[in-house]
């Protein structure tokens, strides 16, 4: 049957040829009869006499026409007057039936390429030919098989047949390229059948038989295995049967009458007419009282031909569109899919209805408890994700949820239910919504408001997503709540936590979304001062006046726990404002000014001159407050001491303005040492201290003969000895102790012990004149020896330099005799370069007398 025309074979060896003509303006097809001939079998074979014909085949694309009759196989030219005979196959006279396996495929050209084979079957034995100019040729020898096949079909490279009691499948390969050859392979059995019915078998696509078994129809799928690999084709187990449908009586085996018009199987009943079902799901979808109907042939989607013993009825579909517009409301969505594959629509159009169609059956299945199938559909839709969220109650805000529509009424889930649907919907549908565009977002109902915005979509699929942790899994809460991207929506999730009580979790959120006071606020009404302690001090240096507001009451109730928001060894906490931490523990916390500039100064080794300053100066104030016990005096001055002797931060100047002229005596000559101003520190030694050994030693530390500044420093001692009295500064003599006289037994120690770092000159010019000579003998000697020595060398290193310069002139003398001359002719040493000399070349002469390009010797 090409394409409107109906072809008809009788038991007298007539064919009839039908064209028929469907207008949508009618109610009814146009009929004409295009071709009668009675005598069509006359001319096949050499009797002469009409014959039945048992089988019709066509091959479209040659337009050939295959009869069955009882003197054989024939084949006939469709566009010659009456289907005039092309050629009889007379091998096969006495042949049952016969199976077309036509291939139509692409070569590597792009030209449409055919493959038209053939299996005959003669009694027990299987015929096999290919169409080739014109003619079937044998394929290869005959094969025998162990029955006579009631029915036969060939599918791609299996050939099934029909027993009397059962099914088997045979497999075909091509061994070579170059010349069509078939092997069979091994017969595999199937399933068996009862012996009360023939067998029927039907080719419904283009790798699957359906085969018929009283009321059972069931399916076969053919392997797809690469045709040249006979060993595993040989081992592969046998093939399955599939039941597909189950009819209400066994249908009559007259021809094919078991068309397949996807989705539906149509059969023909005997006495009950035609039947159409469908696989999946199994369900009866209509029937038609042709109670005399024998035969039926599908002709193309949406149109099946059922003929009787002296009539033809034409099944037509209705409009795909409205079939699949009622299997939804009849809540058959699979079957409403199935019907889209084949719906011949634009795909703008036709991909818009199947989302619909999806989007309405995972509503279905929502409604029915099937949760992760149902999340799974909206999931790969791109639903939405606030409709497939508000399919749950209390998980989007009330008045958001009442703009959105559904299909029928929601079931509302408890319990056991409510949870395994939450779950279902974090595994699945919130996942795949998170990456969703917002255009690429459809509602479940047709028409619904969906969301606009990434952002908003972000905010519901996170918001609801720490709705169910919250119902399902409360330990993922903080995992969320700590993403830094994550788009909770603030005050929906903090409703949500405080309902749940999750205050812990709360203040996560606050943290993540930088809203710092209200998570302090929070703990504050925890009072959970070690968590209060932990948030100030990651808050950073950006957040300073709300640390020193929230640090307040803390250090308040535990001064010393309260100090680590500002001590602790963290990078946040090191990097704070150092200098308002100083100003606000100095105006609130005094007690707390010493720890923390310690910390500042001892610990971070900070070499701001502010924070040593000011450490002095709190070690000062304690010293002399008299409020403090003596022990904690003496511990002060001890720390005040020490900080003076080692740190090289702190401004002596302006430290030094604060210390009293009698009282602490030895902190402002470790200040005036630091000046580098050394009778300020003699004459608090000698005339304060009166203690010359301090004198001493601060001279034996401080002498240095090669700085200007440095090398007196013994002379101006022992002038401070010489004349006490005049050289002591204001206010440092104590009223109380006597006058200070001159220290004649310190001044010969001075002398004697230390002659190497005084001038003999300026000692002489000082020393009264009643001073005796022979008390003076060791130091004279002394300095006589070194003026002595310092001569030698001075001499010796003349001596050397001399000599030096003795040498250097004579080197030059010995470069200078030797000469030689550049002319316009001098060429470069260099192999590779021979190039002249130029007046503005620079050269190197080397050592063997060659001359090369300076540029030539640096690139070797």
């Amino acid at each position: 049957m090409p394409d409107d025309f109906v072809m008809v074979g009788t038991k007298e060896g007539h064919l009839l040829i039908y064209k028929i003509t469907f207008t949508p303006a009618k109610a009814g097809p146009e009929i004409a009869i295009a071709l009668s001939n009675k005598n069509f079998t006359v001319a096949i074979g050499t009797g002469g006499t009409r014959k039945p014909i048992i089988q019709i085949g066509i091959i479209p694309e040659h337009k050939v026409l295959i009869a069955l009759t009882t003197d054989g196989v024939s084949t006939h030219d469709m566009d010659s007057h009456n289907c005039k005979c092309i050629n009889l196959i007379e091998r096969t006279k006495g042949a049952s039936s016969f199976a077309l396996d036509i291939q139509r495929q692409t070569s590597l050209t792009g030209d449409p390429c055919l493959t038209v084979r053939m299996c005959v079957v003669v009694g027990k034995c299987l015929q096999l030919y290919y169409w080739k100019n014109r003619c079937f040729k044998e394929l290869r020898e005959d094969f025998s098989v162990p029955d006579i096949p009631k029915s036969i079909s060939w599918c791609k490279e299996t050939i099934c047949l029909g027993f009397r009691n059962e099914y088997c499948t045979l497999d075909v390969v091509i061994l070579t390229e170059y010349k069509l050859q078939l092997l069979t392979g091994k017969q595999r059995e199937v399933c068996s059948r009862s012996k009360s019915t023939d067998p029927m078998i039907v080719n419904v696509s283009l790798d699957t038989f359906a085969v018929v078994n009283e009321k059972q129809c069931f399916l076969i799928q053919t392997e797809s295995e690469d045709p040249t690999k006979v060993e595993d084709r040989e081992s592969n187990s046998k093939k399955s049967a599939h039941l597909a449908v189950t009819w209400t009586d066994a249908p009559v085996s007259l021809g094919k009458c078991l068309p397949y018009d996807e989705p539906y199987f149509i059969g023909i009943l005997p006495g009950k007419g035609i039947e159409v079902r469908t696989i999946r799901p199994k369900l009866k979808i209509d029937s038609f009282p042709i109670n005399q109907a024998k035969l039926a042939f599908r002709t193309k989607s949406g149109r099946v031909f059922i003929s009787s013993s002296n009539s033809i009825w034409c099944l037509k579909s209705t409009p795909i569109d409205t079939q699949m517009d009622l299997f939804v409301k009849q809540k058959h969505f699979e079957l409403a899919l199935g019907l889209s594959n084949i719906w011949e629509e634009s795909a703008t159009l036709k991909n818009k209805k199947i989302s619909q169609i999806k989007n309405l059956f995972a509503f279905h299945l929502f409604c029915h408890k099937k949760f992760n199938p149902a999340m799974h559909h909206f999931s790969e839709l791109g639903t939405d994700a606030s409709h497939v969220i508000g399919l749950f109650p209390d998980l989007l805000p009330q008045e958001y949820r009442n703009g959105i529509y559904y299909p029928s009424p929601v079931p509302e889930f408890r319990g056991l239910d409510l949870e395994n649907g939450l779950s279902a919907l974090v595994r699945t549908a919130l996942m795949g919504s998170s990456n969703q565009t917002v255009t690429d977002a459809a509602s479940i109902v047709e028409g619904g408001h969906t969301l606009k915005s990434k952002r908003e979509l972000l905010q519901i699929i996170d918001t609801t997503l720490l709705k169910c942790y919250l119902q399902t899994n409360e330990s993922l809460v903080a995992s969320l709540l700590r993403l830094k991207d994550n788009h909770c929506h603030v005050e929906e999730t903090e409703r949500a936590l405080k309902k749940h009580r999750k205050y812990n979790d709360l203040i996560i959120l606050y943290q993540t979304k930088g809203n710092h006071r209200k998570a302090l606020e929070t703990l504050q009404k925890q009072n959970n001062t070690e968590r209060i302690i932990q948030y100030l001090q990651h808050l950073g240096r950006e957040q300073m006046d709300l640390i020193l507001e929230f640090a307040k009451p803390v250090l308040e109730v535990d001064a010393n726990e309260g100090l680590r928001i500002f001590t602790d060894d963290l990078h946040e906490v090191e990097q704070l404002s150092r200098p308002r931490v100083y100003d606000f523990l100095l105006k609130n916390f005094p007690s707390l000014v010493i720890p923390y500039l310690e910390h500042v100064v001892h610990t971070l080794e900070e070499t701001n001159a502010l924070f040593h300053n000011a450490l002095i100066h709190q070690y000062r104030e304690k010293a002399v407050s008299q409020e403090e016990s003596p022990e904690t005096r003496k511990n002060m001055r001890q720390k005040l001491s020490n900080l003076l002797q080692k740190s090289d931060y702190f401004t002596p100047e302006i430290v030094l303005v604060h210390f009293p002229y009698d009282d602490m005596y030895e902190e402002r000559a470790l200040i005036f040492r630091k000046l580098g101003r050394h009778e300020p520190v003699l004459s608090i030694y000698i005339g304060a201290l009166r203690d010359i050994n301090m004198a001493l030693e601060y001279c034996r530390t401080t002498y240095d003969k090669n700085d200007p500044s440095k090398k007196d420093v013994f002379t101006i001692l022992l002038k401070m000895l010489l004349s006490p009295s005049t050289t002591i500064l204001p206010g440092f003599a104590k009223e109380s102790e006597e006058p200070l006289q001159m220290d004649k037994v310190a001044i010969l120690r001075l002398l004697k012990e230390y002659a190497p770092y005084l001038d003999p000159i300026r000692v002489l010019s000082v020393l009264p004149d009643d001073f005796d000579m022979c008390d003076m003998e060791t130091f004279l000697k002394t300095s006589i020896q070194n003026q002595l020595a310092e001569r030698r060398k001075l001499l010796i290193k003349k001596g050397l330099v001399e000599a030096e310069h003795l040498k250097a002139k004579h080197d030059k003398v010995y470069v200078e005799s030797e000469g030689f001359t550049i002319d316009d002719y001098t060429m470069c040493a260099k192999e590779n370069c021979n190039k002249r000399l130029t007046s503005q070349s620079a050269f190197i002469r080397n050592s063997d007398g060659t001359i090369v390009h300076y540029y030539c010797q640096q690139k070797e």
